[in-house]
């Protein structure tokens, strides 16, 4: 059987409430009653439950959505484009990795508590709704959906509570509305999705379009990979030229108490592992050419501060250029150290 919509106007709440008690004593479900007013009276007053509320849900999907979303960002974007820095890849640091988690938890939260309060209210109503202007004079308004063989009961259980109109309304009004509901939001839900997931797939190369992108045929070389490139010819630093016409280009550093220092800590660094270590045992130089001199024997340590600076920038024999590795002052911190060693004595090498 068809249903019927009984509309009935109320002055105040007392009738409305006696009302509302006889439309439960004949077996009418909360759901299909609707009371209007421009007052916010709780339900309890005309002697109905509580209505059932869905944010604490939303909220906890919500917060739950932004959690994951901050999670995806900080750790799962750096796992799938690892950055390497120095040769060690670069880890989601706790400090803004907190704000993000932070921020997106609180924005996932505020955002579905918005749509959860559209969905509770019905938004959008698109079926044809009943309203009474008298409504906002401060009167209340009752609606029910039944039966057609109850329309008669009930419009006479309104008018026996007091109402001062009672009115069938147009069938169409009764409709619940359900199916246009859930089409506009499985639409919008459809279109957020995809507006979403669309960027994504194009990013993580899951869809793939031909974009012209000329960094694709750049030339990279990637964290100590070669080949390496020298410097154009005629090229001069940005320290300043190491030789100018065959002989350094800067004067010889004092041997300073500093220097020394630098010097034999550079002298460990890149000379002490063919030259000798701090505890005088031989390195491989010694060991497989026994010609060339040790670093602190006469003939080493009778040569000038310059003759030392072009070996160690050009190399000699087997030894080869460190002119790549040590700046103009690391060369001439090295040069006061070999110089400032004593004949027979141990190199300082670390």
């Amino acid at each position: 059987m068809a249903d019927t919509l009984i509309f009935g106007l109320f002055p105040n709440v007392d009738p409305t409430a006696r009302a509302v008690a006889g439309l439960q004593a004949m077996g009418i479900a909360d759901d299909q009653v609707t009371i209007m007013s421009a007052a916010p009276y709780a339900s309890k007053l005309f002697g109905r439950k509580r209505p059932r509320t869905w944010f604490l849900p939303f909220l906890a999907l919500g917060a739950l959505g932004g959690l994951a979303i901050a999670l995806f960002i900080t750790i799962g974007t750096p796992a799938l484009y690892p950055i390497y820095v120095g040769g060690q890849a670069l880890i989601a640091p706790f400090p803004p990795t907190a704000i993000m988690v932070f921020e997106f938890v609180a924005l996932g939260a505020m955002v579905m508590a918005f749509l959860g309060f559209l969905l509770t209210s019905r938004f959008p109503r698109l079926e044809p709704l009943i309203y009474d202007e008298r409504i906002s004079d401060g009167y209340i308004g009752l609606a029910v959906r039944a039966s057609e063989r109850l329309g008669d009961e009930i419009a006479a259980l309104f008018h026996t509570h007091g109402a001062i109109d009672v009115r069938h309304e147009d069938a169409a009004l009764a409709g619940s509305g359900n199916r246009r509901f859930l089409a506009f939001w499985a639409v919008l839900s459809v279109a957020a999705l995809g507006a979403v997931l669309t960027p994504l797939l194009l990013t993580y190369h899951i869809i793939k379009i031909p974009w012209v992108n000329v960094m694709y045929d750049s030339p990279a070389v990637g964290f100590q990979e070669g080949p390496r490139r020298a410097a154009p010819a005629g090229s001069v630093p940005f320290q300043g030229p190491r030789l100018v016409a065959g002989e350094p280009a800067t004067m010889p550093l004092e041997a300073s108490e500093n220097s020394l220092q630098r010097g034999g800590v550079l002298f460990g660094v890149y000379c002490a592992i063919c030259h000798g270590y701090e505890d005088g045992s031989p390195g491989a130089l010694h060991d497989y050419f026994p010609e060339v001199p040790p670093i602190n024997s006469a003939r080493v340590q009778n040569l000038g501060p310059n003759e030392v600076f072009l070996t160690i920038t050009h190399g000699l024999n087997r030894m080869p250029s460190l002119a790549e590795q040590l700046t103009t002052g690391e060369t001439w911190d090295i040069v006061n150290h070999v110089l400032s060693l004593e004949e027979g004595a141990a190199p300082a090498g670390q």
